[in-house]
């Protein structure tokens, strides 16, 4: 077991005398007629004890280099202080307390040690969130940094960057939290196009023209169990969409320049539009039902499945195949037993084909559907057309040609179908918006991208 593994127990542990040592001064200050001397000895015991053991853990996790070196000394050194105020404090009050005319010492031990330990717990916290997260300006911009990066189709992208609207999102979202000039895990910032070129301990995040080298993508791309998983398990991972857009932008030369209305010929940046735009759709208005057994969310993560609560609380879920490239036909049996949780389903660039839709129709309440560049054909859409609530489909690069699409804009429910690089022809699209005019059918020319 190593010192770097040890040093991780230590947010676990820095709670404990935090706690304690504020109890502490409750009693003596609030309850001194309630309080014993010897129940404040054994409260500050324990509080020593706990904190000499999170400033130990805290060094231990310090060995591994990931924080901004100036708040680390700060937060490190403030914390041994703590300690050290803690034990004589209890050394105090367990051999002094009879003392009763140097009281003013306990005291200023007492004030010593809360002066400590609010100033550890600040430098501790801006560790770990920013250094600016308890600042009043950061507070009054939250809703402008939430909404930054939003996506939208409008009609105009002249000024706008693939790397300023789309990349930087992307990795602010998935990335920023463990590469930041506070944290720096493995050395590595990325909050600037010059930080992704110097890299970190292993050299340059992204290599322009070798996506497959660039630790960028390398890192998304092993399995969920490995150390060197960027982003770690247990935190939110990049989309098939995001990962194939990073792709695209490396491998054409990572350019911090090229404007997204000279991008957008490219499918790989329509595709990540088109699915941005919907980020937030549709409404669900499903019936109320149970939750899916936690233990089977377990197995299918396990399996690699992606799976997500729709919002907090909700029994719907977001299911997706962006890890499992492989999937066939036969695994989709895993979802079986969740079908009618499934409000999502995301099966772009797997191995399904038509067979798979004898399962797929079943999941009566799937709302958004992407079979993107999957072997699906016509021979799907009478099956297709038996999910009733089907309100988006992509069928990016599909067997579907004109005639089944007109099929499946008779969804009763279907808003938004997205078709490019299929067997669909422009003739077919306006044929099918002619007489369904209410679905909005994309064959890859009206979706662009700005901030909102």
């Amino acid at each position: 077991m190593n010192l770097d593994f040890i040093g991780r127990l230590h947010p676990l542990m820095v709670h404990l005398p935090i706690g304690i040592l504020a109890l502490a001064a409750i009693l003596e200050y609030l309850f001194p007629k309630k309080t014993s001397p010897a129940q404040i000895q054994l409260v500050l015991l324990i509080g020593a004890v706990s904190s000499v053991s999170a400033a130990i853990l805290g060094w231990f996790l310090s060995l591994s280099s990931e924080y901004d070196e100036d708040l680390l000394n700060k937060h490190k050194w403030t914390g041994i202080i703590l300690s050290f105020f803690t034990v004589v404090l209890w050394a105090w009050k367990n051999k002094g307390s009879g003392f009763s005319k140097f009281k003013i010492v306990s005291n200023l031990l007492f004030g010593s040690m809360l002066l400590f330990l609010v100033l550890a717990g600040h430098y501790g916290g801006s560790l770990t969130h920013g250094e600016d997260f308890l600042s009043i300006d950061n507070l009054k911009d939250i809703d402008k940094i939430a909404s930054k990066g939003a996506f939208v189709p409008v009609t105009d992208t002249s000024n706008g960057s693939v790397y300023e609207k789309v990349i930087t999102p992307i990795l602010s979202e998935k990335c920023y939290s463990c590469h930041n000039p506070n944290k720096t895990k493995g050395n590595l910032k990325m909050q600037t196009y010059a930080a992704l070129l110097k890299g970190g301990k292993t050299g340059p995040a992204i290599l322009p023209g070798d996506a497959l080298h660039s630790e960028l993508v390398k890192r998304t791309l092993l399995d969920l169990d490995d150390k060197k998983r960027m982003p770690p398990k247990g935190k939110k991972q990049l989309t098939g969409n995001e990962i194939a857009l990073l792709k695209w932008w490396i491998n054409n030369g990572a350019s911090e320049e090229i404007s997204i209305s000279e991008a957008i010929k490219n499918d790989t940046i329509r595709a990540f539009l088109a699915v941005s735009s919907q980020r937030s759709e549709p409404s669900l208005g499903l019936p109320s039902i149970k939750k899916a057994d936690s233990l089977l969310i377990v197995k299918l993560k396990e399996k690699l499945w992606e799976v997500n609560s729709i919002s907090k609380g909700s029994p719907y879920l977001d299911i997706n195949a962006v890890s499992l490239s492989s999937l066939s036909n036969q695994q989709l049996n895993d979802l079986q037993e969740i079908d009618d949780n499934i409000a999502w389903l995301n099966l772009a660039n797997t191995q399904i084909n038509d067979q798979a839709f004898k399962f797929i129709s079943q999941c009566k309440n799937v709302l958004k559907l992407n079979l993107a560049n999957t072997s699906v054909s016509n021979l799907a859409v009478n099956d297709l057309k038996k999910m009733s609530k089907l309100q988006y489909l992509n069928i990016i690069g599909t067997r579907i040609d004109d005639a089944g699409l007109m099929q499946l804009c008779g969804i009763s429910a279907i808003k938004n179908i997205y078709c490019w690089s299929s067997k669909v022809t422009p003739n077919g699209v306006e044929n099918c918006k002619k007489k369904y005019p209410k679905v909005k059918i994309n064959n890859g020319d009206d979706y662009i991208l700005v901030k909102k």
